[in-house]
């Protein structure tokens, strides 16, 4: 297990300083991975509306117990953050604004996944910023992009899966899913605009002029579901839940095993691969069986295939069928817990899980990247900032102003380390 440590080794994006007013997932996430690759990275909150995951994520703290400062403590805001610096600043406030423009004029990239609304409303939308700065990037992960009917709509996850196609594709035929408990179109949308803002980057080195990057977080859900769409646009045809099953492959499928809701996926792509399924479960008659010889006597008769291998599995646990079957050379993967992600030998092997020592929630492990870099190893350099942690050295250090102005700001409201009364009861 990697433990938090600070690193004197240059990082791809060192030199690089990004603003980061992004709030939940999308925003943070693209930010998070920026971070990482060693940019300067300032989270941008403000006291009467910081990030609200610092405020409504009720129950994701250490031993359950939210603490005198539980904005800094919620699991949620402090796995999305880390490598960041953190400000308060009221960007409702001219003042605030003010600051913030100086800010740009000193920065490479913004992102942020308000409304269309917002950013223009402050008179800071791409035409405005360019002119603080021509080289300026601007990720803006709208909802549905910042044009068209509906570029004014505001949502979250589960509203974008549904919008985006997602969840039509899922769940059984006379089952529809409804929501999935991890809201996929914010990192993803994260990450994707990590993309653009590297591309952004690149030609910039050529031209000198910075862009605007419009990432609608429904288009990139629905840019997946490729053949699907295809489908239709292709033959008429709408595309229909099939379960766990496959239009390719069978037997495919989750096959219940021994334990309390333990599972394990099977698929099968081929006639060889067929015939060590049929040898690793005891059942060599099966492999030229009337009924189960081709791929396609395999898709009529999946039923009596689910029935006779989860015979099989179901007195099995879950991770010996896994690797009983991946040696004979077919591919199953057990259906893991976060618990069981926790405790798995190859994840600890790759040092994925980090040990952070927070100010405020202790030492805690976090997921680390799904990455390597040979060259410029990439971890966890500081934990995620505190509300106004960074204050002193953004508004004195960078932007130059003097203990007297940043008393002045404090006192006004327009920073600060705590939120205000309202925000801490959830009504922002």
């Amino acid at each position: 297990m990697m433990t938090a440590t600070s690193s004197k080794q240059q990082l791809p994006l060192e030199g690089l300083r990004v603003l980061d007013l992004g709030m939940y997932q999308a925003g943070p996430t693209a930010g998070r991975w920026l971070a990482d690759a060693g940019a300067e990275t300032i989270k941008i909150e403000s006291r009467t509306h910081p990030d609200n995951l610092r405020i409504l994520a009720r129950g994701v703290y250490p031993d359950g117990e939210p603490g005198e400062r539980s904005w800094n403590r919620s699991g949620m805001i402090n796995v999305r953050n880390r490598n960041k610096l953190g400000i308060t600043l009221e960007m409702g406030e001219p003042r605030g604004r003010e600051l913030f423009k100086q800010l740009v004029a000193m920065s490479d990239v913004i992102v942020e996944n308000f409304s269309n609304r917002v950013m223009e409303r402050w008179q800071l939308d791409y035409p405005r910023l360019r002119e603080i700065n021509r080289g300026i990037i601007l990720a803006s992960m709208y909802s549905q992009g910042g044009t068209g009917p509906e570029s004014s709509f505001v949502s979250f996850g589960p509203t974008l899966e549904q919008l985006g196609g997602l969840v039509h594709l899922t769940g059984y035929p006379d089952e529809l899913q409804g929501i999935h408990t991890v809201a996929l179109p914010d990192p993803l949308a994260g990450s994707m605009a990590v993309t653009m803002v590297l591309a952004a980057l690149r030609q910039r080195r050529k031209s000198g002029e910075g862009a605007h990057i419009d990432l609608s977080q429904r288009e990139n859900m629905t840019s997946m579901l490729g053949e699907f769409v295809l489908e239709h646009s292709m033959n008429g045809r709408v595309a229909e839940r099939i379960g766990n099953r496959d239009q390719r492959m069978a037997p495919h499928g989750c096959y219940r095993c021994r334990g309390e809701d333990a599972w394990v996926a099977i698929a099968v792509e081929t006639d060889e691969q067929w015939e060590k399924l049929c040898n690793a479960i005891g059942q060599p008659t099966l492999i030229k069986g009337d009924q189960f010889e081709t791929m396609s006597s395999r898709h009529e008769h999946q039923d009596e295939l689910d029935m006779i291998i989860s015979e099989w599995t179901a007195t099995r646990d879950k991770v010996e069928v896994m690797e009983e079957l991946q040696r004979s050379g077919v591919a199953a993967g057990a259906v893991y817990t976060a618990a069981d992600s926790f405790a798995d030998p190859h994840l600890r092997a790759r040092d994925f899980w980090e040990s952070v020592d927070d100010p405020d929630a202790g030492t805690q492990i976090y997921p680390g990247r799904p990455m390597h870099m040979s060259e410029t190893p990439l971890k966890t350099r500081r934990p995620t900032p505190t509300l106004g942690q960074h204050n002193e050295y953004v508004f004195r250090d960078l932007l130059g102003l003097s203990e007297t102005d940043l008393a002045e700001l404090e006192a006004t409201g327009i920073v600060g380390t705590e939120p205000t009364e309202v925000a801490r009861q959830g009504r922002i």
